[in-house]
């Protein structure tokens, strides 16, 4: 009887390599950049989860992890402050507009220039008047976006110095 022999060792360690560099070539093949491994990308990633937070809050959690530092910080210190006026806890996700983010144009297009770890991307629509400019910083190997909020104020105090 002659049944089946396993071939030598040397043959399967050849089949096991060769199997090995083709995972590993249809891996590389099949892998995508993360959405905010470019400034347009994670422009692009924010205002979908911006214009999805409008149907569910949670959305804007989302989006206020593609924010930039200025942003967040800006974010950080109207919920402090919101907090202190309402006199329970307001997380900076938060003060993101939930349900009322909308978006002036359909953007078509987003041109990034890029220098060090800023960018502005230029985004326009279709009509010529279809135009923004948002600025982008880059921390570790993911961008962030910078939209343009308004500057804190300082609320008025009373004479006696109370808030």
């Amino acid at each position: 009887m002659g049944g089946w022999r396993a071939p030598p060792f040397g043959a399967r360690l050849r089949a096991l390599r060769r199997l090995l560099v083709t995972l590993l070539f249809v891996m590389a093949a099949c892998s995508r950049k993360a959405p905010d491994a470019t400034p347009e990308g994670a422009l692009r990633e924010w205002l979908d989860h911006m214009e999805a937070s409008v149907d569910d809050p949670r959305e804007a959690h989302a989006a206020y992890g593609l924010l930039g530092p200025q942003a967040r910080k800006n974010l950080e210190d109207r919920a402090e402050r919101a907090s202190r006026v309402q006199g329970r806890r307001v997380d900076p996700e938060d003060m993101l507009a939930t349900g009322r983010f909308g978006l002036r144009f359909r953007p078509q297009t987003m041109r990034a220039t890029i220098t060090g770890n800023d960018a502005t991307v230029e985004v326009t629509g279709d009509d010529l008047a279809d135009h923004a400019v948002v600025q982008c910083h880059k921390e570790g190997d993911a961008w962030r976006v910078e939209p343009a909020l308004p500057d804190l104020l300082e609320l008025p105090r009373r004479p006696d110095g109370g808030p």
